[in-house]
């Protein structure tokens, strides 16, 4: 009967020992397979984040004074006002000097 008992036990012990190593297996594959989904987001990330600072670039060189003003003359055939062209409403709304100069020179500012 204890030699019994004592088989019982190695069996269960044994059992037990295979079934806690398959857990093992399963929970080391499962987490294999979340580091890869993760190094996969991560690269996604990584591209979008390029993605973003590439399109900041274009932004701020479209909105660049340089860019407007030569949008503006070669595409759009603007160009600056002369001083007999411009009109005031009064005569302290005149600037003193060029106003052309003047624009220019508080759009570089």
């Amino acid at each position: 009967m204890l030699r019994e008992a004592g088989q019982r036990r190695a069996l269960f012990a044994i059992l037990l020992i295979g079934v806690l190593s398959v857990m093992i297996v399963v929970l080391a594959a499962y987490a294999a397979e979340l580091k890869v989904d993760n190094n996969r987001m991560e690269a996604a990330n990584a591209s979008l984040q390029n993605e973003i600072d590439t399109l900041d670039i274009k932004i701020k060189s479209a909105n660049s004074i340089d860019h407007i003003e030569d949008v503006a003359i070669n595409q759009l055939g603007m160009v600056y006002a002369e001083e007999n062209e411009c009109v005031y409403l009064s005569q302290t709304d005149a600037p003193t000097d060029s106003l052309a100069l003047i624009i220019r020179e508080n759009a570089y500012h």
